[in-house]
């Protein structure tokens, strides 16, 4: 198991939605470099950056030249989500330092495209699932997909996609804990290793999805509970495997 902690970027700050309401906005850092000193200084193996410009705005918008140095300070694997709509893109983003690209919305509107990126890039490509009433959203949660969740994560698998992000939209921001039988569910009927997103409120809520990580659970995405101090992000990486 691997605590991932998130930077989410809108306007060069970051931020945290409710639920992927963009008119729904707390700032926590008006730098987001000093972030990344502080995963650094923690030994954070694994950060996780979205572009919500990015995402809402599909690419016309985004923090990229951000983004780039966020990834050269860090000392960890970095992530990053949102926007990603052709292969020109992913090039983009890939080739500063970022060493892994979680793409949701291209699979569904442009599967060609979709591919191209996969057959060029691999393992280095991550599913992003955001899920809302079991089915998938997409445009940065703005769009109802009409595809169920599990539906679309054996598509993802079946190209060769072996890692998801799977975000449960309704408790996103929330801190409202998370619903183990949720993801128990999608990690016996996927045979994927899944990422968990969405409403991480306390250590608690790690040391149940720990129990999970024979089913294929490998890691937790944390964001605004370690910025409301509801969790300690130290303690939540003590509890990571060796």
């Amino acid at each position: 198991m691997i605590v991932i902690p998130a930077v989410d970027l809108m306007d060069g700050k970051a931020v945290r939605l409710i639920k992927g309401r963009k008119d729904n906005v707390t700032v926590y850092s008006e730098n987001p470099l000093e972030l990344i000193d502080w995963f650094n200084s923690l030994g954070v193996r694994r950060v996780h950056i979205v572009d919500l410009d990015a995402a809402f705005s599909g690419g016309e918008r985004n923090n990229r030249k951000l983004i780039r140095k966020l990834s050269e300070k860090s000392k960890s694997l970095v992530e990053v989500g949102g926007g990603i709509r052709s292969l020109l893109d992913a090039e983009e983003v890939l080739c500063c330092y970022v060493e892994r690209l979680v793409i949701g919305t291209l699979p569904i509107k442009d599967p060609k495209e979709f591919e191209k990126i996969v057959d060029r890039f691999g393992e280095k490509i991550i599913a992003g699932v955001d899920v809302e009433n079991g089915f998938v959203k997409v445009y940065g949660w703005q769009e109802d997909s009409q595809l169920e969740h599990i539906q679309f994560l054996l598509k993802m698998k079946d190209m060769g996609i072996r890692e998801a992000i799977v975000t449960d939209i309704s408790r996103d921001g929330t801190l409202a804990g998370i619903e183990v039988d949720f993801y128990k569910n999608i990690a016996m009927k996927t045979n994927m290793d899944i990422i968990v997103s969405g409403g991480i409120r306390d250590l608690d809520d790690i040391k149940a999805l720990k129990g999970l990580e024979v089913l294929g659970v490998k890691g937790v995405i944390v964001g605004k509970a370690i910025y409301e101090k509801t969790l300690d992000l130290k303690e939540a990486l003590e509890l990571q495997d060796d």
